[in-house]
């Protein structure tokens, strides 16, 4: 695992600023929780790390390397899982076929028995490797999504609005996997939201975007404990409310 970072990063479309200037660190083996109502350009910054939107100034580092530099060298260290659940799997792929299809290059009979044992790992029965998606529920895609993600072995992994289309009883599932993942691999997430409740549940550090920029970010536990920012305690209320 090696520490993502954001240095400076600004994203320009056209004569619209989506992030201005910010600078993020995702430390090895921790979750960083950023929050944000729509609009705030979290979506935009996570798209950066992965090549999917352009970064206008600053630079996107994984130890210390920068990202475009991997990426043109053929390397993807980094793996996105998105929000929508049911457009996010190849529904004439089976489940297996799915989870497979991000794996370095092995055997066919390895590639089974690895898909199965990620199915596993996210609390899905491997047997679920054989169907297709249209059987699977919205929270069992975003599961297979995060087995597919891992099949990857990235260093980093970045998920977006992952739980904002499933119901809140779904949620807690998906969450609860996410715990369990990062406590047993240590895993590396950026982990998107607008709704700080989601977030404090996965996260060991929290940052608030605000209109593009990142206005107050630290230890969870401490910046829940005491908001400095006016908008993060807005969120705070919101979610206590929640």
């Amino acid at each position: 695992m090696s520490d993502l970072r954001f240095e400076n990063v600004s994203v320009h479309y056209g004569a619209l600023t989506a992030v201005r200037d910010v600078s993020l660190l995702v430390p090895a083996g921790k979750v960083v929780g950023l929050v944000g109502e729509s609009g705030s350009g979290k979506s935009t910054l996570a798209r950066t790390a992965v090549g999917l939107a352009p970064v206008s100034a600053g630079r996107v580092t994984l130890a210390g390397t920068d990202l475009g530099a991997l990426r043109r060298q053929g390397k993807h260290p980094l793996q996105m899982i998105f929000q929508d659940p049911y457009g996010s799997l190849n529904p004439r792929m089976t489940i297996g076929e799915c989870v497979a299809e991000t794996m370095p290059r092995a055997s066919r009979a390895a590639r089974r028995a690895e898909a199965c044992r990620l199915l596993e790992l996210v609390n899905l029965d491997p047997a679920t490797a054989t169907a297709l998606p249209g059987r699977l529920s919205g929270g069992q895609r975003q599961r297979v999504a995060l087995a597919r993600a891992l099949a990857g072995q990235p260093e980093v992994i970045v998920a977006d609005e992952i739980t904002s289309a499933l119901d809140v009883s779904v949620q807690g599932t998906v969450l609860n996997t996410i715990r369990a993942l990062q406590r047993e691999l240590a895993l590396s997430m950026l982990f998107i939201s607008h709704n700080l409740a989601v977030v404090r549940y996965v996260s060991d550090f929290i940052a608030v975007m605000y209109l593009g920029h990142i206005v107050e970010a630290g230890p969870a536990e401490q910046l829940l404990a005491s908001p400095q920012h006016p908008y993060t305690q807005e969120l705070l209320l919101a979610a206590t409310a929640f």
